[in-house]
């Protein structure tokens, strides 16, 4: 029997044989002619795989078991294979430099029972292939599953480099493997964050080729996206965005702008309402400032966008949180030009949302901000400006009365001043008639100005703070002007320093009718 198996051994050696390696890029065949990828490597001297794939079961039993040294790659392999089997007989083959052990060729022949056994004898899992590539990589250029599987549980590294210093997570990406081959390396230790030799990590590849299946694999095993949700934002991917978000993916650590900043300053209703579908994303991006220095609602209302001041409101976002100062050179910018909001934010401070809106004239933003809570008698602490105050300066006789809780569209009653007949009356909403008064409006020098008011403020024993001491009861005051209704001496004829003085018991009952946020119209 042993002189049997001797023979046996004899044949198989004589024998010479060329294994394959498979290239970078995959080819199901094993042909060597020239449209193939794979790369032949020599093999002068057959190997322990050979001699098991000669049939005899035995041979295989016997080397495992009497510890053949298994590593081919040294000169007197052919001899210690004969030493082992016949107990000091001693041959001489010829002396040939090996490129590969029995081991690889294993891998490459596809034979994971033989790789197991060999590994369970002492194989080295981490030894190089003449082509510089080791076992764990020689096992993903073919695709094999099981082969990788059974030498990550024998201790293979995915971190080790091979041919072209390349990682096996490097090698992955370049041969296009699978997700369940990605998955396997990146569970055997590949590092998901590894950069590759252009500079990018493996996740910047990916989606740079939108490969979201295996991006996904590397994000749910550590894979960190860096800045891919902010480009994705400011570039206005949705695909990419829509995949990042669906992966959990938040901004970036220490962003200066964060992303939900950066995806108001874009416009990009879309994506802004994913974000802060989020819990997460809501907690820390409706606080945060971005590279102007403002949040994500003050960019907003600057750029008077409503669609996007509601859904921050709506997810919470704090409608009296002043701007922050001071405010730079960027975010003034994008101020509009008219109204006194970009003077305020340089030179005031405690500026709200809600003053911003009343002095750009935006009802519905106005309405939408005291809806989820924004404060109208709250004042800047520089210059004491309420927002009524924003909008007096602008005339804005709707945008008084919302602030004053009237609605323009539905006034109750409205007021009639004509100057040259020096009479007013009051109007319900249908245009009857409910009271009429003379009055004395201004003198030469100080004429009252015609056009459109609102009653702001009412006060009952009002004392002037221009000209001291002088009483002016009964007053209600235009606009958060100095002017107003006031009893006072009423001469058939303009008497007054601007104000609209009305008669003795007719001042009283005029009091009685009106309420703040009613419109009086002056005319000529």
């Amino acid at each position: 029997m042993r002189q049997a198996a001797l023979n046996l051994v004899l044949c198989v050696l004589a024998v010479s044989t060329t294994a394959f390696l498979p290239g970078i890029g995959r080819d199901e065949g094993t042909s060597t002619g020239s449209g193939s990828s794979r790369k032949a490597i020599p093999v002068a001297s057959p190997t322990l795989l050979e001699a098991v794939r000669g049939g005899a079961e035995e041979i295989r039993s016997l080397l495992l078991q009497t510890g053949t040294n298994l590593r081919s790659n040294e000169e007197n392999e052919p001899r210690s294979l004969m030493l082992s089997l016949h107990g000091g007989w001693l041959y001489r083959p010829v002396r040939v430099r090996r490129s590969e052990s029995a081991l690889h060729v294993a891998i490459l022949e596809g034979r994971s029972e033989i790789l197991s056994k060999l590994l369970a004898a002492g194989g080295s899992p981490t030894e190089r292939h003449g082509s510089g590539w080791n076992p764990l990589q020689l096992a993903l250029q073919r695709g094999d599953l099981g082969a990788m599987k059974i030498l990550l549980a024998h201790g293979a590294d995915p971190r080790v480099k091979g041919a072209g210093e390349r990682t096996s997570l490097d090698l992955a990406l370049a041969l296009e493997s699978s997700p369940a081959e990605l998955e396997l390396l990146i569970k055997g230790g590949a590092d998901p964050n590894q950069r590759g030799p252009d500079g990018r990590t493996a996740v910047q590849v990916l989606l740079a080729a939108r490969d979201f299946e295996r991006t996904g694999v590397l994000l749910r095993h550590g894979g960190k996206a860096g800045a891919a949700l902010y480009n994705a934002v400011v570039e206005g991917d949705r695909e990419v965005f829509r995949f990042l978000v669906g992966e959990g993916v938040r901004s970036e650590p220490g962003s200066k702008d964060p992303v939900l900043v950066a995806a108001v300053r874009e416009g990009q209703v879309e994506l802004v309402e994913h974000l802060l579908q989020s819990r997460s994303m809501q907690a820390a991006g409706l606080v945060r400032r971005g590279r102007e220095g403002q949040s994500a609602l003050h960019l907003a209302v600057a750029m008077n966008r409503l669609d996007l001041c509601r859904l921050l409101l709506e997810a919470g976002a704090d409608p009296n949180a002043s701007f922050s100062r001071p405010a730079t050179g960027d975010f003034l910018a994008r101020v509009r030009p008219v109204g006194y909001l970009k003077t305020h934010l340089k030179y005031d401070s405690r500026v709200t949302p809600l003053m911003a809106a009343a002095d750009c004239g935006n009802l519905e933003l106005a309405k939408l901000l005291m809806e989820h809570g924004a404060k109208r008698f709250i004042w800047t602490s520089g210059k004491s400006y309420y927002p009524i105050g924003f909008a007096s300066r602008r005339n804005d006789v709707k945008m008084m009365q919302l602030l004053l809780g009237v609605d323009p569209g539905n006034e109750e009653r409205w007021l009639k001043v004509d100057l040259s007949e020096q009479k007013a009356w009051v109007y319900d909403k249908d245009n009857k008639e409910l009271f009429s008064t003379r009055v004395s409006t201004g003198r030469k020098g100080y004429r009252t100005e015609v056009g459109e008011f609102v009653i702001t403020n009412k006060n009952r024993h009002h004392v002037s703070n221009i000209y001291k001491g002088i009483r002016m009861p009964y007053f209600q005051r235009l606009s958060c002007s100095a002017v107003g209704f006031h009893e006072g001496y009423c001469p058939d004829y303009p008497a007054s320093h601007g104000c609209l003085r009305v008669p003795r018991g007719n001042a009283s009952e005029l009091w009685k009718i009106t309420k703040p946020g009613d419109r009086v119209v002056i005319v000529p």
